[in-house]
């Protein structure tokens, strides 16, 4: 399945359509085409340039054409680097990754701040505000959101005691002071009778020093769920239960003199249930992000909203929330992804509006994420990563596995790779997975490109608990890329393997089942 074509280009029913056999033997991408007002859409893979035309075919099997003067410049220059192409890159989204721009960050977003200060343990004001009208259409060119602050970690790995397989480990976060920069993870005993005074603990990681502290223990559960870099406060969930209901939304800080504290607790907030409208005590938080300094944004029971931590007072609803999916929020905070069933929803951060809907097959779930440059999202179900761009309102490329892609957020290595919750590591512009790392049991996050240092951040609980800052992709993948070029120049899809898989040991990465080592790049 594809994406579904959500408004007919006008300009191209006077033009040409001719009825084909629904098999294709297109070897480019379907993509979404705007035309110059932005306004239309249509799903199509390009076939061919001719006169100035661009000849395009539909899923469906039909051809439409439309004078390239009419498209998007989006589109355009897509047709001009289709037009440089060589022979091998005739099959599908395999040629060489575009050089994309520099973004500069745009200004931090700041919400108006607290007038008041809500008492310590008092609930959130409760959800209020008409819902949005839910936008159906693609949507329309965003401006990049990049991350506003860049950083650098040494590779490394520490063992943190046993971690069991019912804990709950949070994502490790990257946490930088004056002093030192370093990850910070949150595990949460996964048992009521467990439960004692180091039960449950913060723990962190300088890979520099490869030095591991516990810098909190505490009989209550405790988790991590972001921090807020400028101010140097973490978001955490205080106090919830075993299975992740209940507790409260508070701010942590300290971690400059290794004495971490928490303060500023807030109760969740009453929500009206849709069959009966009664409002009733929250349940449970799904997901939690800062917008601000004093501003969050969370999915609370079947409803998203931005609230001040401070004063309690709910901004502005955001939309229902379908179902325990998590959403995503751009690095620069000003938009929010929200899968729903058969598609995801785009919104703006800072009041709320909907901004489209991107179309995904009818009925699967998707896993979200933000690219740290702040033009793209990975969207992954569980066999397919698509990258929307946000900067031409178009989709950039897809990527397909026959292994499981998991049921979690894609991770951003660079603008090409993307690594999926179960390790399967994707080249968008190739169009395959291209590595296996074995990441079972593993929680994983990534903080940006870094030209020096490329990676991801995880938390492992096997054969012993580790935190580390792992290279990704490493030198074997970068040295097996030639093979995988080779063969897909070679139309073998058909037969396609990983050419091998590794597993994190002592020293770094232990590569397996290798199947590349003696090739010989053929001259194209």
């Amino acid at each position: 399945m594809t994406l579904r074509l959500f408004v007919w280009i006008p300009i191209i029913l006077s033009s040409f359509v001719v009825a084909t056999s629904t098999h294709s033997d297109a070897r480019e991408p379907v993509r979404i085409w705007v035309d110059q007002s932005g306004l239309h859409a249509i799903e199509a893979s390009l076939m061919k340039i001719a006169d100035e035309v661009a000849f395009l075919r539909r899923p469906d099997g039909s051809k439409v054409k439309i004078a390239v003067s009419q498209l998007s410049q989006a589109d355009q220059d897509y047709v001009s680097s289709w037009s440089d192409r060589s022979s091998f890159s005739e099959n599908h989204l395999r040629w060489t990754p575009p050089v994309l721009p520099k973004l500069s960050p745009q200004p931090l977003l700041d919400l108006p701040p607290a007038t008041s200060l809500l008492d310590d343990g008092a609930a959130l004001q409760a959800v209020s505000g008409s819902l949005p009208a839910v936008k159906s259409t693609l949507p329309s060119i965003c401006l990049p959101d990049p991350q506003p602050f860049s950083y650098d970690l040494a590779f490394g790995k520490q063992t943190i005691g046993d971690i069991e397989s019912y804990d709950s480990v949070s994502r490790p976060l990257i946490i930088a002071t004056p002093e030192q920069t370093f990850l910070a993870t949150s595990i949460t005993s996964g048992l009521n009778s467990t439960q004692s005074s180091t039960s449950n603990r913060i723990v962190c990681y300088e890979p520099a020093t490869g030095k591991a502290t516990t810098i909190l223990q505490s009989k209550v559960p405790v988790t991590i769920l972001d921090h807020h870099q400028p101010s140097g406060r973490t978001l955490v969930l205080y106090g919830h239960r075993v299975m992740g209901h209940g507790g409260q939304l508070a701010i942590a800080r300290g971690w400059e003199e290794d004495s971490l504290s928490v303060k500023y607790f807030r109760s969740l907030p009453m929500i009206s249930s849709p069959q009966t409208n009664v409002a009733t005590q929250a349940k449970q938080v799904h997901w939690a992000r800062w917008v601000d300094d004093e501003h969050v944004v969370a999915a609370i029971d079947s409803e998203i909203a931005v609230w001040n931590l401070f004063s309690g007072e709910c901004v502005h609803r955001v939309c229902s929330n379908p179902s325990a999916c998590e959403p995503a929020i751009s690095a620069g905070r000003r938009y929010i992804a929200v899968p729903r069933p058969g598609s995801v929803a785009l919104y703006d951060t800072q009041n709320g509006t909907a901004l489209g809907t991107i179309p995904i097959e009818p009925g699967h779930r998707a896993y979200v994420s933000f690219s740290p440059r702040g033009d793209s999202l990975a969207i992954a179900t569980t066999s397919r990563l698509r990258v929307w761009e946000l900067s031409s309102a178009s989709l950039r490329g897809e990527a397909k596995s026959r292994r499981s892609l998991g049921k979690g957020a894609p991770i951003w290595i660079d603008t090409d790779l993307v690594l999926s919750s179960t390790g399967v590591l994707l080249s968008v512009y190739r169009g395959v997975a291209v590595w296996r790392y074995e990441l079972s049991g593993s929680t994983i996050n990534s903080f940006g490109f870094s030209s020096k240092h490329p990676g991801v951040g995880l938390v492992t609980r096997r054969p012993h608990g580790q935190i580390a800052f792992v290279e990704v992709p490493h030198e074997t993948v970068r040295n097996a890329l030639p093979w995988v070029d080779d063969r897909l120049a070679s139309h073998v899809d058909s037969v396609w393997d990983i050419p091998g898989k590794s597993v994190l040991g002592e020293y770094g990465w232990a590569d397996r089942d290798l199947q590349f080592t003696q090739f010989e790049q053929a001259s194209r």
